[in-house]
């Protein structure tokens, strides 16, 4: 990511409102993309298209949210080891590798998804529907896409081509939203579903033709051996992504089993009490990230570089001097994206009863959007330091760090399910992005000290 963050300081250092927009604009796209512009198009739906859904709403949501969440749920590790390999392709001049290892990813994802997207749907009944079928099937398209989108994200990272994607995403989401109205209109909701869907499939199509204009593709049958040895060569790099999904999820699943409402006609539960403030709360992640990929991790990149070529090729005094400043950046940049995040979730602490009245009428539980609040800041921090142990191969370390995160959540949303009341939710989140926070931080400061000698000793 750090090569997006040197690509938009480039932008940035032009000095104008109009490249500090396409800076904000193309780095939310890059860190926030296919979430947050689903969001939006779900507001614009309530508000605008809720008649197109009104045969079954919450069947609707469920079908979206449980899409999102159950892609990287089971997906999710094995995103960070196809990133890893699409990295070292790029590294070695191998593009035709790189594009041929996404097909070759997005077609066996795709047909894992399919299969577990259609145990899904054929336990959703919801016989008062007027067009099961076609919901049924535009459902099942719909996470297929989804776990492909992923995918994509992964390598729209190596691209330039910020406005493009930016008007892609733009492009999907409208599509999805006058999709699902006309649709909706004629084919209720399963028409609503297919118009959804088509939005989103229309965003990959894009994206892979943005992507192949810039990486052509070779024979995606010929990387497969070399992504078979990535998932064994790098284990504990696909747990780190395993356990840190199930880490985000978990507590929201433990409610929705528990205590959620089901929804008719199907084996979808959701708990809106919980699930509104935690997406209202992750969107205040996304200066963080914003910042983090545009300021902090190309400063820290910078002096990683200067004291990798120093190994082996300066004096010692050189190389213990470059890497203690090399320690002293990574701090600062850890402190300073605190601190910007802080401000950020300090403000929303202290407005949440005014977002409650103004946008919820009331009905949204501010104790429990602060406490969610707070768990976003550590849940950024804790990937901020995840990352930074990444670029030093630290895998067992982030591994065990996101064990922690999901172990922590888990065990802490099952206690607070004996707790009187209500008051408790979003804790076990919290107490899990710190004690993760915690042990990453842990970890990466007391190997940083021996930098040297763990890079010189992993390849000598």
């Amino acid at each position: 990511m750090a090569g997006i963050g040197f690509e938009l300081q480039r932008v940035l250092r032009k000095g104008n409102m109009t490249s500090f927009l396409q800076v904000a604009l193309s780095g939310i796209i890059i860190v926030a993309g296919p979430w947050l512009l689903s969001i939006i198009a779900i507001f614009l739906i309530s508000r605008f298209a809720a008649f197109a859904i009104k045969e079954g709403a919450g069947l609707f949501m469920g079908v979206i949210i449980y899409s999102y969440a159950f892609s990287l749920f089971i997906f999710g590790g094995a995103h960070y080891v196809l990133t890893r390999l699409i990295s070292d392709l790029i590294y070695m001049e191998k593009k035709k590798e790189a594009s041929a290892a996404l097909i070759l990813a997005s077609l066996a994802v795709s047909l894992l998804a399919a299969l577990v997207g259609l145990a899904g749907v054929l336990n959703i009944g919801a016989p008062e529907l007027s067009h099961p079928l076609l919901f049924k099937i535009s459902s099942l398209a719909f996470f297929v896409v989804i776990n492909v989108l992923w995918l994509l994200m992964i390598f729209i990272s190596l691209l330039k081509r910020f406005k493009s994607i930016f008007v892609v995403f733009l492009s999907g989401m409208i599509v999805s939203v006058i999709g699902l109205s006309l649709l909706g209109r004629s084919l209720a909701l399963g028409g609503a579903m297919l118009g959804f869907a088509t939005g989103q499939l229309l965003t990959v199509i894009l994206l892979f033709i943005l992507s192949f204009r810039d990486y052509p593709p070779g024979n995606p049958l010929k990387p497969a051996k070399e992504l078979v040895k990535y998932f064994s060569r790098y284990r504990y790099l696909f747990l780190s992504g395993l356990f840190y999904y199930w880490g985000i999820w978990i507590d929201k699943i433990v409610y929705w089993l528990t205590v959620g409402e089901k929804v008719p006609g199907s084996f979808i539960r959701l708990f809106d009490l919980y699930d509104i403030p935690v997406y209202l709360a992750n969107l205040t992640m996304i200066p963080g990230l914003i910042y983090f990929v545009v300021v902090a991790e190309t400063d820290f990149y910078i002096h990683l570089k200067a004291f990798l070529n120093s190994l082996g090729r300066d004096i010692y005094k050189t190389i213990q001097e470059r890497k203690y400043k090399l320690i002293s950046r990574m701090k600062q940049g850890v402190r300073e994206q605190s601190i910007f995040q802080g401000v950020m979730t300090v403000v929303f602490l202290i407005i949440a009863p005014v977002i409650s009245e103004s946008l919820f009428g009331g009905a949204l539980d501010a104790h429990i959007l602060r406490l969610t609040l707070a768990a976003v800041f550590f849940q950024l921090l804790f990937l901020t330091l995840m990352t930074l142990l990444f670029y030093f191969e630290l895998y067992r370390y982030t591994a065990l760090s996101a064990f922690i995160y999901f172990l922590v959540n888990l065990s802490g949303s099952l206690l607070t399910l004996l707790a009187p009341g209500q008051a408790f939710f979003g804790a076990s989140y919290l107490a899990a992005g710190l004690s993760a926070s915690l042990a990453a931080g842990i970890f990466l400061f007391s190997v940083s000290r021996s930098f040297d000698r763990v890079i010189l000793g992993r390849y000598n």
